[in-house]
């Protein structure tokens, strides 16, 4: 009996052992530390940090009893510590969304260790994916996490943090014949440290005069500081001269930092200013369209950054902007490097190689400076290979120093400039039109032949007096009556290769009422009027009718004056070179070229990464009969032995087809537009050469004969051009009058 008894205290004392476990296991259940883990983690990848913070343990949150040695980071967190942390973190990789997933778990030493991988989906860095090890220990019946910042990302340490660093990418180079013509250059930056400065107005004076800065600017800059750091100046390698960096490291409290932000630098100054062109800051309200496209991991466009403002600068800035690098880096609390996590290779922009041949547009610019004089005179320049359609010298005078008008542009030089007569700014190769005068009769008499309205034979027999045209048979003529050119030895008969020759502006208005207005202007449109020529830069739109809302407008006269250059049609010169080439190169007219290819440098090597081909903008405008016709008649014009109005040319080892026009400006007819349009025939494929000039200049004897002596320069092929030689003296021809004319 007794031992039954015992027997069943036994088994008594064994089920309260059983029942006492089991509610210790319950009791642990319920208090949710088992899957603290999850919960964490939930609330981490919801970015509720706060929540995600109440997990901690104690040993992560609440300072230790012995407080750190100097230097040394604490290893514990509070929860506004935490939530910044986590918040500028997510913020700065632009963190959309976070995934986990547990991998294992195992008991160590009374804690959970949980194995797991994490992700982040980031607009900054894309996704990062890495694994992980939690440690999970019981406080108190509760499981808590043992938290570092290794749960951020591996490698993180107490007190280090994560930088994302944009790294710019740098701008590409503009270069023509190997030479550079806008580059980027690094700046450094002269500190005042005023902390340093014994003097302040002493030192105020001496900075100003090595530095060139006015020393009642420089002084209010000093006293106005809000730190105790002023940027006095950002120098480039060539303004920073040794003797420079010498005497300003002899001021006590002036600190130099080299590579200080970079500068757009343009090595030849004025030379091809409107056709390279020039950066400057965006502006706010160019942002939306700038970054239409592009990443937060290519860079995008700020208020800060620099953007092409005319010329290639502006025609090339996707291809010269280059995509921004990135990386993403862990530093100790000193802000040592530790480890990269993530590493997005800056794509410096591409370089652009033009076709201009430097040698010849540094000719062309010197012999513009040269022949041209005073604030009343202008002119373009356009030298093209009618073939290939390269444009080897694109000038627009007057032009302007780049340099001045880059990032730091002075207000004083642009005023200057643009409050010029003759407009420095304006590119008058490409968005200049004007009246092409006699160079249109080319076109006149193409458009006759073309629609059977005149063949070569054709002879004028209407009545002249005194050089006089009152147009009969085409309706009521109330206007007055057309003149013809002053010709001392005009060549008779009156037919197309003589009137052409003499520039005749009777011939050509009769020719224009002949086709009527329908069938001229229609021919017009056909090769190239009224339409935007294709072009890397901007190009304005030629004219044909600007005004025709009534007769008063357009009418017989308007369609007489369109024949000989005159009226409404305008067009710019480089569309004029263009539609001119066609004769050259079977009757299409060429998109005309200016960048050659792009290049990127892929480590050691420089290559290629897009060379241009040759387009065609209009094919078949004139046909090949017409050029058979015409380029005789052409060649004439510019030939010594005919009384042409372009034998005064006198190009040197080559043959030249061409015309030449005057039109007049405004009704006072004290100013005029001049062309010359010339290239060579009957050379070897790597001696086509195309010259136009156009000239506005007063009407006046002494700039009659310029545009020759400009055109003489390019054309002629007797010798290479030596890019170090000055330009041969050139003294314009005294006029013979009455000996030639053109209108």
């Amino acid at each position: 009996m007794k031992r039954m008894y015992k027997k069943v205290i036994a088994l008594l004392l064994a089920a309260a052992a059983l029942f006492s476990l089991a509610g210790c296991r319950n009791n642990s259940v319920f208090i949710e530390d088992a899957d603290c883990f999850e919960k964490y983690m939930d609330a981490f990848t919801a970015r509720d940090f706060k929540t995600a913070y109440s997990y901690f343990s104690k040993q992560s949150t609440t300072p230790p009893e012995e407080a750190p040695k100097e230097g040394e980071p604490a290893e514990y967190i509070t929860e506004e510590d935490y939530v910044k942390k986590m918040e500028a973190i997510f913020s700065a990789l632009e963190v959309s969304s976070v995934r986990y997933d547990k991998i294992s778990e195992s008991a160590e030493n009374g804690e959970l260790v949980v194995s797991y991988s994490m992700t982040y989906d980031t607009g900054k860095a894309g996704t990062l994916r890495s694994d992980y090890e939690m440690r999970l220990v019981t406080e108190s019946g509760k499981r808590r996490v043992l938290w570092t910042p290794a749960q951020i990302f591996p490698g993180m340490t107490w007190g280090s943090t994560v930088r994302v660093n944009s790294v710019p990418a740098r701008r590409g180079d503009i270069l023509a014949s190997g030479e550079l013509l806008a580059e980027t250059i690094d700046l450094h930056a002269v500190v005042a440290e005023l902390d340093e400065i014994e003097y302040i107005d002493e030192f105020a004076v001496t900075i100003s005069e090595l530095l060139d800065l006015v020393p009642e600017d420089t002084l209010n800059k000093l006293m106005n500081a809000k730190g105790s750091t002023v940027l006095l100046a950002q120098l480039n390698d060539m303004e920073l001269t040794p003797d420079l960096n010498e005497a300003l490291d002899g001021i006590e409290g002036v600190t130099i930092i080299k590579k200080y932000g970079t500068d757009r630098y343009y090595p030849k100054g004025s030379l091809l200013a409107h056709t390279i062109g020039y950066v400057g800051y965006v502006e706010e309200s160019e942002l939306e369209s700038l970054n239409e496209g592009r990443t937060e991991t290519d860079g995008l466009y700020t208020t800060h950054s620099i953007v092409g403002r005319s010329g290639v600068e502006r025609a090339y800035e996707s291809v010269l902007r280059g995509k921004d690098g990135l990386t993403v880096t862990i530093r100790d609390a000193n802000g040592d490097y530790v480890s990269t996590i993530y590493k997005k290779p800056v794509e410096d922009g591409a370089d652009v190689l033009l076709t201009i041949d430097l040698a010849l547009q540094e000719r062309a610019e010197q012999v513009m400076d040269m022949v041209l004089w005073g604030d009343d005179t202008a002119g373009a320049v356009v030298v093209m290979n009618p073939v290939t359609a390269e444009i080897k010298a694109l000038v627009s005078y007057p032009a302007y120093d780049l340099n001045e008008l880059a990032i730091s542009a002075s207000a004083e030089y642009y005023d200057m400039i643009s409050n010029q007569p003759n407009k420095p700014l304006q590119n008058r190769t490409t968005l200049g039109l004007y009246a092409p005068g006699s160079a249109m009769k080319i076109f006149t008499a193409a458009a006759a032949l073309e629609l059977g309205v005149a063949g070569p034979d054709y002879v004028f027999t209407g009545n002249i007096v005194d050089d006089y045209w009152t147009p009969t048979g085409y309706g009521r003529w109330i206007w007055p009556p057309i003149k013809r050119t002053e010709i001392k030895k005009r060549s008779e008969p009156m037919n197309m290769a003589n009137c052409l020759l003499h520039s005749d502006n009777i011939y050509f208005a009769n020719l224009a009422l002949m086709m009527g207005e329908d069938s001229f202007l229609e021919y017009l449109r056909g090769i190239g009027f009224e339409q935007r020529m294709p072009f890397e830069l901007s190009v304005a739109r030629s004219t044909l009718k600007v005004k025709a809302d009534s007769p008063e407008d357009w009418n017989l006269r308007s369609i007489a004056e369109t024949g000989y250059g005159q009226g409404q049609v305008t067009v710019s010169p480089l569309q004029m070179a263009a539609v001119y080439s066609a004769f050259r190169n079977g009757g299409n007219v060429p998109v005309p070229r200016l960048a050659k290819a792009l290049y990127k440098t892929e480590g050691v090597d420089y290559v290629p990464v897009q060379t241009f081909e040759k387009e065609t903008w209009i094919e078949g405008a004139f046909e090949e009969s017409t050029i058979e016709t015409l380029l005789p008649m052409m060649e004439n014009i510019m030939s010594r032995d005919y009384n042409g109005t372009g034998r005064r040319l006198r190009a040197r080892g080559c043959t030249v087809a061409g015309k030449t026009g005057t039109a007049e400006i405004g009704s006072v007819k004290a100013r005029e537009v001049s062309w010359f349009i010339g290239f060579r025939v009957d050379v070897a494929p790597e001696d086509e050469l195309l010259v136009l000039v156009m000239l506005e200049i007063p009407t006046a004897d002494e700039y009659k004969y310029i545009k020759f002596d400009i055109a003489r320069e390019l054309i002629s092929i007797d010798e290479p051009i030596d890019e170090n030689a000055p330009p041969e003296e050139v003294t314009p021809t005294e006029p013979v009058p009455g000996e030639e004319g053109e209108n």
